[in-house]
């Protein structure tokens, strides 16, 4: 019997960890030959991507999450093709809630580790066929919101681990693998050639919208005092988002100027990935974090909090150190050991790539091919 098709639903305008992780899924879905649909946002960069990755793509208004005709479209298309709707944010959830509620197989998949609120939340995704959490923490919200275990299942976020993987997914094989030293030099001498800072010293970084939960004040906070103790250190941070005017603020304001570099959005940011000493993650709520799987597999010791789902990911002393939420002092004094012991650093981070096999596409398609066939 043919597979079902999947409509992959998601109404973001940019593209960030959670539509990269959709175009992964529907790459190595695609690979086991499956079709797949890509219902993007009209002009979003979703839309585009998905298009040059040569997905079927359909472009819908998305115009707030309970938008009557993307819904319409939406169930429309599911009922035609006998397609799985598969909502990858919360607002794609509402916007296929009327599917689910005509009978269509659908899923929705949570990545934010928000508290679900409210009768409307607990309904959507009470109504779905299946919910799909990023991590263990997101999937006990979820319960304790009201969701009936057996619902919801977690499949963790992925990249390509494997040159196959890679070739799915159209990437250089060696793109989520440690640099070498060579390698880590060039890319050092040609960004700080870029950016106007000196490739010698400490480089700290950070890759992550500039959202409230990102926390990117704690990390502000523990620069200060990494730089007290090392001045020639720079903590480079890549993301764009609401929060940028105020940063850039207090940036100023604490005397970080030149020292802290907001870098704006990166269309490729492994570059910038492999050339760090220590990457450093402040959120107060996390998901899970995919980029500590992509900083991990690049080799790079992480220093995060524990927030949300990322002790999945990072193992305290084993695959990175990890500090509580919203303590500048605790994320400094990790950020600073890692600069100052560098075998705890290379120990850390070679844990971290050889747990890397653990996030491949294989197997998050394996799993959410489970989820598909007990919705058939």
């Amino acid at each position: 019997m043919s597979k079902r098709p999947v409509l992959h639903a998601d109404g973001e305008r940019g593209l960030r960890g959670g539509e990269r992780q959709l175009l992964y899924l529907a790459a190595a879905l695609r690979a086991q030959g499956r079709r797949q649909i890509v219902c993007a946002r009209a002009g979003s960069a979703l839309a585009a991507e998905a298009a040059r990755q040569g997905f079927e793509t359909r472009e819908l208004p998305f115009r707030g999450e309970w938008d009557p005709w993307t819904a319409a479209r939406l169930a429309a298309w599911a009922r035609r093709e006998g397609a799985i709707v598969h909502a990858h944010t919360g607002h794609a959830a509402g916007a296929i809630l009327p599917a689910a509620l005509t009978g269509a197989r659908t899923v929705a998949h949570r990545r934010v580790d928000f508290p679900v609120g409210g009768p409307s939340a607990r309904f959507k995704y009470a109504r779905m066929g299946a919910v799909v959490a990023v991590s263990e923490a997101i999937a006990e919200i979820l319960r304790r919101a009201g969701v009936p275990g057996a619902l919801v299942s977690v499949v963790p976020d992925a990249l390509p681990v494997s040159a196959r993987e890679c070739d799915w997914v159209g990437a250089d094989p060696q793109r989520y693998r440690p640099a070498s030293a060579a390698e880590k030099a060039s890319l050092r001498r040609e960004l700080a050639a870029q950016l106007e800072i000196d490739a010698a010293g400490p480089w700290i970084g950070n890759l992550a919208a500039l959202v409230p939960h990102k926390d990117h004040d704690t990390l502000l906070a523990a620069a200060v005092i990494v730089l007290l103790k090392r001045p020639d250190a720079r903590v480079l941070i890549a993301g764009e988002g609401p929060e940028r005017a105020r940063l850039e603020a207090s940036i100023r304001r604490m005397g970080l100027s030149r020292k802290v570099l907001l870098l704006g959005h990166r269309p490729d940011p492994i570059p910038l990935l492999k050339s760090l000493d220590v990457y450093a993650h402040s959120s107060w709520g996390e998901g899970m974090g995919s980029v500590l799987i992509e900083a991990a597999a690049c080799g790079v010791p992480v220093a995060a909090t524990a927030a949300g789902g990322i002790p999945e990911v990072v193992e305290d002393g084993r695959t990175g150190l990890l500090v509580m939420p919203r303590r500048p002092e605790a994320l400094a004094e990790a950020i600073l050991r890692l600069i100052s012991e560098p075998a705890l650093a290379a120990r850390l981070a070679a844990g971290g790539a050889a747990r890397r096999e653990r996030f491949g596409l294989t197997r998050m398609a394996e799993a959410m091919e489970e989820v598909y066939e007990r919705l058939a």
